[in-house]
């Protein structure tokens, strides 16, 4: 008997971020499928006879391409296992959930979504940087700064919206790039940045920054993927909140 797939959401990092559905699926778990990103800790409640299957990526390192991920998880469920697909942050936030659940629909293997505590809400409030601010955001956008084949094509002239936080996700390598296009089309060069690696973990770093200064200014730093880029008005609020 075909048993339903969870796509589980386990959090930016900080095992006690962990939601209670989440925990409770990974501790039933009979066979999981897990990124990179997911800490000893949360990996400590998978059971011990439960089959592990590591799928971590980073950038142009692909322990298993996508498809092959999407085919495991068709696999196993036939083998009638409680499947857990393991995330970090939220699944459906560039995590390729949608992607997965689409998979899994399509061969008729019946599936749930766990939501979890994204990236950008947990790293930003961890350092006390509010998303939005009714006198400095009046909302917030998340795009990926992960170049396909080279190229960055996005919508700068939208982008480059003063009242908007940008969250960008896997822009570590683009950053400076990134940052001369939204000066291009019309932010100020002193318009406020933050780079956040490793967020609500303890080796959390923060570096806060400009446009015009933030490629030298993270390169100096030495941060490492998984880093986290908040671009808005909200990154001038670090100082005062974090005394």
């Amino acid at each position: 008997m075909i048993k339903t797939v969870s796509i589980v959401g386990a959090g930016p990092g900080d095992p006690e971020l962990l939601t209670l559905k989440a925990k409770k699926r990974i501790g039933e778990a009979e066979a999981v499928v897990y990124d990179r990103l997911i800490p000893k800790e949360i990996l400590d409640i998978i059971p011990p006879a439960a089959e592990k299957f590591f799928a971590g990526k980073a950038c142009k390192e692909h322990i298993m391409a996508q498809a092959e991920i999407n085919d495991l998880l068709v696999a196993l469920a036939k083998r009638g296992l409680k499947v857990v697909r393991l995330k970090g942050g939220d699944p459906l936030i560039f995590g390729r959930g949608g992607e997965e659940a689409e998979h899994l629909a399509q061969h008729g293997i019946p599936f749930e979504i766990v939501p979890g505590i994204s990236s950008a809400t947990g790293c930003t409030a961890y350092w006390h940087i509010p998303l939005t601010h009714r006198d400095l955001a009046s909302g917030v956008r998340y795009i990926t700064g992960h170049s396909k084949e080279g190229k960055l094509d996005l919508d700068w002239q939208n982008l480059a919206d003063p009242d908007t936080t940008l969250v960008v996700y896997m822009g570590l390598a683009n950053v400076a790039l990134i940052a001369e296009k939204l000066m291009e089309h019309g932010l100020p060069a002193d318009f406020p940045i933050a780079a956040i690696q490793d967020g609500t973990t303890k080796q959390s770093k923060i570096v806060i920054s400009t446009l015009a200064k933030a490629g030298q200014d993270i390169e100096s730093a030495k941060l490492e993927s998984p880093t986290l880029i908040i671009i808005g008005r909200v990154v001038a609020l670090y100082g005062l909140l974090n005394p």
